[in-house]
């Protein structure tokens, strides 16, 4: 008798089984590959994307103008440490010994804060791609967005569309392009968002560098 019924268990089960799998392959055959989202939450998120390209192309040109003062400090550095030197020359022609020695020191210390200078320089100029990177995947993210919102737009008109005819078949097809430009956009948008991460990187690794610099100049090496 146990034998019998869990023979009928398994083979209603398989039953069961088999039907399953059958809904699913019909229901799974036109999946919906960008997952349906409300529409206010889409324009909730595209305004965010404006927002975010604004600020970061405010703060791209902040880092340039940065990026230009310090190159512009480096020029001005040279040109003193030039002068240091022509001094330096003339205390030894005139074997002024002492004069000599606090030039040098003098020499030495405008180096070091040239040196100082071209790393900050070299970290405002990646601030400054950071920044322009960051626009653009904003940029792209909005992009991306106001594809999704059409798409979810059309979605909702499909559903007062009857099934079948003409009608519904072609903005079937505007769906599908719309599905498809999608997917497309996002996909740009999270390559975009790798560039980012990797940029982020260079500028911690400037910011390293700068940290180092500053150290050395305190410690007057």
């Amino acid at each position: 008798r146990m034998l019998f019924l869990t023979l009928v268990a398994l083979l209603s089960g398989g039953s069961a089984l088999q039907g399953q799998t059958a809904a699913v392959s019909k229901f799974d055959s036109f999946i919906m590959l960008v997952p349906p989202r409300d529409s206010n939450t889409i324009k909730k998120e595209i305004r965010a994307a404006a927002a975010a390209e604004t600020a970061a192309e405010k703060a791209r040109l902040q880092a340039e103008t940065m990026r230009l003062g310090a190159s512009s400090r480096i020029e001005f550095k040279k040109v003193e440490i030039n002068r240091i030197k022509e001094r330096i020359n003339l205390a030894k022609k005139e074997k002024r010994e002492a004069d000599r020695v606090g030039l040098e020191a003098e020499r030495k210390a405008a180096e070091r804060e040239i040196e100082l200078l071209r790393r900050r320089e070299e970290l405002r100029d990646a601030e400054t791609i950071l920044e322009t990177k960051r626009a653009e995947l904003a940029g792209l993210t909005k992009q991306a967005l106001e594809l999704e919102l059409q798409l979810a737009i059309r979605r909702a008109g499909r559903r007062r569309v009857p099934v079948g005819g003409a009608g519904g078949a072609s903005l079937d097809r505007v769906i599908g392009e719309l599905e498809k430009q999608t997917l497309e956009a996002q996909r740009t948008q999270s390559a975009s968002s790798i560039e980012l991460s990797d940029q982020e990187i260079r500028v911690l690794d400037r910011r390293l560098e700068m940290l180092d610099a500053q150290q050395r100049v305190l410690a007057g090496t």
